[in-house]
């Protein structure tokens, strides 16, 4: 093997690139003052960027993309909001530039002269990755709520400290928060679909190491009490709904008929949902005071001093400690407020006066009071105390997509990127209404399922910031990497039924 084929093959090969930025990237939302993934991240950030030029040098496989051409220009818009925002925040803001380039040139690339047998190959692989850390990570959560166990750990350059193990009545785990944990367990479950149909050709066909991380994540979801999460299911749900009804009305043109079956199911999923959910809370709840009921009952048959020791006074030892009682653990969901958002409206709006000082193209990033030197980008006068206060409190994260690259990129930045979507959006819906989709077709299943997915994690991305101008994000790489595939199997399911 020369030279050459080992560059092409493997460093250069951006499925080998995911692999290891899926890694490092979910070592990062595991906070630990080590920050062991601090350089390998600062490896693959120069590895993503000499991937990029590798391409633009050879086959130029990101040109070949789907509407290639609206994503470049939103990445020439993005680089003009870090030019006119200079020199403040500057290594940070190009940084985010970087990821960008790395996002849409990268994780959403797919080569359409590849085999499929190839790509579903690394898809498998990219899938299990996440699967597979996700459940250890689950069931260590798991456990650290069973025996009530919390922490704190410094974060932030020792400035401030995160919340692990079950605290605050909710589970955080080993994540720097339950939404992140319960976010990735979604995702997990999700592709444990894709890999069920590829490995198996039936996306409802589980293994057993599958059905335990299913069981583990769910646990998770109910402990972490996590809305975002939460309204990402009812969204996949309802849309789920909305397309299974409108191909059913478009092939069988029967509307009553739809209706009907949709939303009797959907009744009842939801009712189910409900009603099991509460009650696995509810037994949930018990077992921590439960396992220290039964620890205390073994300490005290099996660690109490000898009966013939003439020192030991039992029944003194036994006064002096605390006995545990069965009881009930309040699960709750976040601390700040009793709103839907959890304080997030009054960040939005702090977000958005931003966007008028800077309407065209941003302030780069949202996270202007990194520094004292960075807060002179912007007219602190115009901004309410409130609006400061925020800011500073969101510490660069709006809580939501939409706002954050209006701040970020300006209006011309969305607009851009608002175009990119509704285009990619118009080609899926056009193929499901077409002739050649089939949707008896377990790969046509498959590709719905995707399509939906994709869609959701916009409806998560209303109380959370994940899918673009934003770095080292385990969400965003899979959001890309997954439209990009779309675009592949797209393309492959009209090629068989053109055979």
């Amino acid at each position: 093997m020369n030279f050459k084929k080992v560059l092409s093959d493997y460093v250069f090969n951006p499925n080998y690139y995911r692999y290891i930025n899926l890694i490092i990237f979910i070592i990062y939302f595991i906070p630990s003052g080590l920050n062991i993934e601090n350089i390998p991240m600062k490896i693959s950030f120069v590895w993503g960027l000499l991937l990029l030029a590798y391409d633009l040098l050879t086959e130029r496989k990101m040109f070949k993309q789907p509407y290639w051409i609206v994503l470049f220009l939103l990445s020439v818009s993005y680089l003009l909001s870090v030019v006119t925002n200079y020199p403040h925040q500057f290594p940070d803001t190009i940084i985010n530039w970087g990821y960008l380039l790395i996002s849409v040139f990268i994780f959403y690339v797919f080569d359409p002269k590849k085999k499929s047998r190839n790509i579903n190959k690394h898809i498998q692989i990219l899938n299990d990755i996440l699967i597979y850390m996700t459940m250890v990570l689950g069931t260590v959560a798991i456990v650290m709520f069973i025996f009530n166990i919390s922490y704190r750990v410094p974060a932030g350059l020792g400035t401030f400290t995160l919340r692990q193990g079950f605290i605050g009545s909710r589970l955080f785990g080993l994540y720097t928060s339950p939404n992140i944990g319960s976010m990735f367990g979604y995702v997990s479950v999700i592709l444990m679909l894709v890999n069920n149909h590829l490995k198996r050709g039936d996306w409802k066909n589980f293994q057993n190491l599958y059905i335990f991380n299913g069981v583990i994540q769910y646990l998770f979801f109910i402990l972490s009490k996590s809305r975002g999460t939460q309204i990402t299911i009812f969204g996949f749900g309802i849309m789920l709904i909305i397309i299974a009804t409108v191909l059913r009305i478009s092939k069988d043109k029967k509307l009553w008929s739809s209706v009907k079956t949709w939303g009797l199911g959907t009744g009842v999923a939801l009712l189910v949902f409900f009603s099991v959910n509460n009650t696995v809370e509810e037994g949930l709840s018990y077992i921590p005071s439960i396992v220290d009921v039964v620890q205390y009952e073994v300490a005290d048959q099996f660690g109490g001093r000898n009966e013939n020791d003439e020192n030991s006074d039992l029944e003194s030892d036994k006064e002096d400690r605390e006995i545990p009682s069965f009881s009930r653990i309040e699960l709750r969901p976040e601390e700040e407020g009793s709103e839907l958002s959890s304080g997030r409206v009054t960040i939005w709006m702090a977000g958005l006066q931003l966007l008028k000082q800077k309407p065209l193209f941003g302030v780069a990033d949202t996270d202007i009071y990194r520094g004292i030197e960075t807060t002179t980008q912007i007219d602190e006068s115009e901004l309410s105390d409130i609006d400061i206060a925020e800011l500073k409190r969101a510490s660069g994260n709006m809580h939501n997509t939409y706002v954050a690259v209006l701040a970020k990129s300006g209006i011309i930045g969305f607009l851009l990127l608002t175009t990119f979507v509704l285009l990619i959006l118009k080609d899926n819906i056009i193929y499901l209404l077409s002739d050649n989709f089939n949707i008896k077709s377990p790969d046509s299943q498959i590709y719905v399922i995707i399509l939906v997915f994709s869609l959701s994690l916009f409806v998560n991305d209303a109380v959370e910031n994940h899918l673009i101008m934003n770095n080292r994000d385990v969400i965003s790489l899979i959001f890309w990497t997954y439209l990009g595939y779309l675009n592949f199997i797209r393309g492959s399911l009209k090629e068989k039924k053109v055979e």
